[in-house]
Parts: C-alpha cells; structure tokens; sequence
C-alpha cells in the first residue's frame, strides 16, 4: 500500500505540472482584446487584431512559449479618456477650463507596443498633449462660442490635431468633444461685471433707437394730419373753417392753464365768434 501511495504521489505530482506547464503555455484571447505575443522584447504576432470591416479577429484559447513569450493586451473596442479643466484662453482672451474628452480606436498594436507598450501609457501621453493642442485649435474661437452648439466647428479642428499625434502610435481618434466648462477663479466676478455692462450699453442702446422711433412715428403723423387737413380745406373750405376755430376755441377756453387767469373781452360782432352765430 507503501508502494502504491508512493505512485500515486508521483503520478499527481507529473499531473501537476503538465497542468501548470498548460496554464502557462495557453492563454484565452476574449473578443474585446487584441493579444500582442512578445518574444524576447520584440512583437511577433497579434491574436484578434481589430479590423475596419468589423469582423472577428480569431479570439479563443492561443498557444504560446511559456518564460520566452509574454502577452500584451491592447483593448479591441472604443478607449475614452477625460483630460479635466484644459484651460483654454479665446480668440476673445477670456479664459474657459474646460472638460474635454477623446475617443479613440488602436488600429496598430504592434507599432502601439513599440512606442509606448501599452494602452494606459498610449492615453497618459495623448492626454499629456491635449492641453497644447487644445489651446492652439480652441484659442482661435471667442470662449463663447466653445459652449455652443457646434463650437463652431472647433472640436472638429481639435480631433483632426489629435488624431495626427495619435497616427504614430498606432491609434485613430475618432471623437472628441466638449463634457464640462467652467471659469478660473476670480473670472466670476468679471464676469458678470462685463455681463452687466453689456447690458447697460444695450440697453442705452435700444432707449435711443425707441425714442428715435417714435420721433419718426410722430413726424409722419404730424404730416399726415396736415396732409389730410389740407385736402380736406380743399374740399370744404367752410367745414375747415369751423374745424380750426372748433380747435382754437378749446385751447383758449377750454384749456385748464388759462382758467382763472386769463379774461378775454369781445363784442358781439367779432369775427372770432363768427361759428356761434350760425347763418
């Protein structure tokens, strides 16, 4: 039973390491992944290479040199990364910090792998150079319009200026776009100070064009009412007559200013009086 015991131990013990030799001589290739086998610090194949087609780049168990090949992982899928209040000084020179994030696709994992050797450092260095690149694309538009639909085509500037950074390294950006903004402290109160003088001098503004306005409206009808009493005197003499006296009779005494302080003596036979005799 010794004997037997001894043979079973030895038999677990090469079952073991055929099992651990496995382990380490296999590796399982998900979809969402590109494998990149390094051998002796040099990439020599890539398991599920990302395709422009969309089909599937042959994921699933792989066979590899266990202590002579290592395996690299590169995601297969969209990357996005945030790089946070980029301070971005407008054609305007008003400073924004803005929030800005980048998507992109690795296309190349081998040349990734050889110059920077993983996804994580590939997003360290395009991140490290957004801040450049955004002012330079950003800077040329007024801050305001960087928050406005569109951005006037700014975002579209900043991608293309990343994307060619990203080219080398084996990776095409394919978005980028603004996902937060804010101002530097002490802009604030700047800020609404310029707010509120804008306001002021459109306000100045529109009270001058009003009152030019109505200093129009009030010139045309001036004339249209001498227009029509003109044709109408024209027309009617006799009428014209009574209306013109009908008017200067309410400003002599009906006019309130003159009560009391003004006495106008006339004789039955004035001319003025001449409407309150009738034929």
């Amino acid at each position: 039973m010794a004997s037997m015991s001894q043979h079973q131990r030895a038999a677990l013990f090469v079952f073991g390491a055929i099992a651990l030799l496995l382990g380490l001589c296999v590796t399982v290739v998900p979809e969402t992944s590109q494998a990149v086998v390094i051998r002796m610090g040099q990439p020599v194949r890539v398991i599920n290479r990302w395709q422009a087609d969309g089909k599937s780049g042959g994921g699933g168990l792989i066979a590899h040199l266990p202590f002579v090949e290592q395996v690299t992982w590169i995601d297969r899928g969209l990357v996005s990364f945030t790089a946070e209040r980029q301070q971005i000084r407008g054609a305007d020179e008003f400073p924004v910090l803005a929030d800005i994030a980048a998507t992109y696709r690795v296309f190349d994992p081998v040349k990734l792998v050889n110059q920077v050797g993983d996804t994580d450092k590939a997003t360290d260095q395009l991140r490290s150079v957004m801040g450049a690149l955004a002012q330079q694309e950003l800077g040329r538009v007024p801050s305001g319009a960087l928050i406005r639909p569109g951005n006037g085509g700014a975002f579209a500037t900043l991608r293309t200026a990343l994307d060619a950074k990203a080219r080398p390294l084996g990776i095409q950006v394919v978005d980028v776009r603004l996902t937060g903004a804010a101002l530097p402290e002490g802009e604030l109160q700047q800020a609404y100070e310029r707010m509120e003088t804008e306001r002021a001098r459109q306000a100045i503004a529109e009270t001058d064009t009003g009152a030019r306005e109505a200093e129009r409206i009030s010139t045309e009808a001036q004339a249209n009412a001498a227009r029509i009493l003109g044709n109408a005197a024209g027309q009617d003499p006799a009428f014209y007559d009574f209306y013109r006296a009908m008017l200067s009779y309410e400003l002599v005494f009906a006019n309130p200013a003159n009560k009391g302080s003004t006495t106008i003596i006339l004789g039955p036979d004035s001319e003025y009086l001449k409407q309150f005799k009738g034929k």
